[in-house]
């Protein structure tokens, strides 16, 4: 089992799933800036990161770009999908699955294993690891909104487009939206995060 974290709610769940280096404490920090009436639940990943923290999969910056450790990541993506299943198996309400950068392309890689598991995916400052998004895929159903800062110097903006491009390619539901910020989450990305969360709870 995954350590977690949990600030009740009522029935709607947000589930975090935090970048390279942080843990499950992270993106808990985030629940006082979000409607109270959602469950937050953050998980840390199965990996130690040398420099501290956790990490979902290896990662490194080369020049032909970002190459990811591709089995470390279905190791990761195969206890993440066991680990929510069992979280949401006997849940009602709406779902939503969230992360930032290494979070968030689990998120993206996850809703695309388990469409059915969300009603929403919440991606901030993430990317799309081509072995990880199938290019033949039924059209997603959950809405996504992705984010993403235009002076990001660790996943480039160009990183973030190219999630919204593949998501509009598949019909998905999809709200992008770019920052003047860096490889963070601001004021107002959390204020749009909460008012598009906000629609999953209109009865």
């Amino acid at each position: 089992m995954l350590h977690r974290l949990t600030r009740e709610g009522s029935s709607p769940l947000i589930i975090l799933l935090h970048g390279l280096g942080s843990d499950e404490r992270d993106l808990l920090g985030l629940a006082p800036a979000l409607d109270p009436s959602w469950t937050v639940l953050t998980l840390r990943a199965p990996k130690p990161y040398e420099m501290g923290g956790y990490a979902w999969f290896d990662i490194d910056w080369t020049e032909e770009g970002i190459a990811v450790d591709i089995e470390g990541v279905a190791r990761s993506l195969e206890i993440l999908e066991a680990e929510v299943s069992a979280i949401v198996a006997d849940r009602e309400g709406p779902v939503v699955l969230g992360g930032f950068s290494q979070g968030a392309i689990m998120s993206l890689a996850l809703s695309f294993v388990r469409p059915a598991l969300f009603q929403g995916v919440w991606l901030m400052s993430g990317a799309a690891v081509p072995a990880l998004f199938p290019s033949e895929a039924p059209r997603p159903t959950a809405s996504y909104l992705v984010q993403h800062g235009t002076d990001d110097m660790v996943l480039s903006v160009e990183l973030g487009r190219e999630v919204a491009y593949e998501l509009d390619r598949r019909s998905a539901n999809t709200q992008y939206i770019e920052y003047p910020m860096g490889h963070e989450v601001s004021p107002a990305s959390i204020r749009d995060a909460d008012s598009w969360l906000a629609t999953f709870l209109v009865v």
